[in-house]
């Protein structure tokens, strides 16, 4: 019931801008019939499902539209909680999970009836994309339920338990840098996002829906940015390439938004690089730590103590987190726009949470290490004498 509401809730509201935009923008003899499938499959664009449209398939979907569904999921898992009444941890992930699959098979189900030669999705996509919304949702707001909250993460071993907040906030320190970013970009380009806003849209009606299209958007062109910042930046048709280090779009179409490409890398471009290595710091500032102390007879035994097992424990937990959220969210902010050069566009996941990964995990050892190696070296300076034995003994 919980799945089938928000399903039927989110279609209503779908429906209801599709049908605006159909009798408000020119039109032609489409049916109110055609105007419920296309509302069903718009539906099940807003949880980045692909769409075909004739032969071209439609990867990057706004990702801004997607706050619908996941509030209209939070409020049903919330009902769903208090009515189920869950008591242990068990109950809690069999709601989540059982919440997810009928969400899935009824969008399957959804997209089955409203799929048409010339509008259509894949079933496999379907039932996958949501039933990952699904699940995500649920989770979070089970585990973000205070009855559930210590149920559930008291469970966790302390050194995981205390690193999946700071893993957390370190990548919402890294997308908000990248959102700061993208606004700035946004402003400098301000005169050629007009200019091509005015050229696609010289009517009104026509420019208030591409705003609206424009503005969900922005949410995939914050993760565009903060992939820039880490590295590898957007793939654009599999050979364009736009990053710290080499810019070279190729020949984009007209979109506002794809106006903050730049055509050139500038040369302070490569300091960004310094975005991630600072959220590394933040990283090793938020991690709990051992008490440590200089311990052995030599530089062996200092060492082998330098890592507590504990640390390494609380890093690769935070690691997973963050490079899981980057994966996802990268995954979101790319697809296709369409064939030959928009086939591709967005950053490579695998590629940008990797080396995401990389670079925290170096900076936050770096920052360990030295130091306790430092601490040695001087204590075994000043301990030399002891350890040699008198000359004649």
């Amino acid at each position: 019931m919980g799945a089938g509401s928000a399903i039927a809730f989110g279609f209503i509201a779908t429906f209801t801008v599709v049908m605006a935009a159909w009798l408000i923008a020119a039109h032609g003899t489409e049916t109110v019939n055609q105007v419920l499938k296309a509302s069903g499959i718009s539906w099940l664009g807003l949880q980045l499902v692909p769409v075909t449209i004739g032969t071209q398939t439609i990867g990057l979907l706004p990702w801004g539209f997607i706050a619908l569904p996941i509030y209209l999921l939070w409020r049903s898992t919330h009902w769903a909680i208090k009515s189920a009444d869950p008591k242990t941890s068990k109950d809690f992930w069999t709601l989540a999970g059982l919440l997810a699959g009928f969400y899935a098979l009824a969008n399957v189900g959804l997209a089955i009836i409203c799929s048409a030669t010339s509008l259509s999705v894949n079933f496999l996509e379907v039932g996958l994309r949501t039933f990952a919304v699904g699940a995500l949702v649920s989770t979070a707001t089970i585990l973000t339920f205070a009855p559930s909250k210590s149920e559930l993460l008291a469970r966790l071993p302390e050194p995981v338990r205390e690193a999946v907040k700071p893993g957390f906030t370190a990548f919402m320190i890294l997308a908000g840098l990248g959102a700061a970013l993208c606004t700035v970009s946004l402003l400098v380009h301000f005169k050629e996002i007009s200019a091509v806003a005015e050229v696609m849209a010289p009517v009104s009606v026509d420019g208030l829906f591409l705003m609206l299209l424009g503005i969900s958007y922005l949410p995939t062109v914050a993760v565009w940015t903060m992939a820039y910042l880490i590295g590898p930046g957007v793939v654009v048709g599999g050979t364009g390439v736009v990053s710290i280090y080499q810019s070279n779009p190729g020949a984009l179409p007209a979109f506002p938004l794809l106006s903050v490409l730049p055509d050139s890398a500038p040369s302070f471009a490569k300091l960004f690089i310094l975005a991630p290595v600072f959220v590394g710091v933040l990283l090793y500032l938020m991690l709990p730590r051992d008490p440590w102390q200089p311990d052995g007879n030599g530089l062996a035994s200092h060492l082998r103590n330098l890592i507590r097992t504990s640390e390494l424990v609380s890093l690769g937990s935070a690691l997973v987190v963050v490079a899981s959220c980057t994966l996802l969210v990268t995954t979101a902010a790319s697809g296709s726009l369409g064939s030959q050069l928009l086939k591709f566009v967005g950053p490579q996941p695998l590629a940008v949470a990797s080396i995401l990964t990389i670079e925290l995990a170096s900076t936050y050892l770096v920052l360990l290490v030295i130091p306790r190696t430092l601490l040695s070296l001087m204590k075994l300076w000043q301990h030399r004498r002891e350890r040699v034995s008198p000359a004649g003994n």
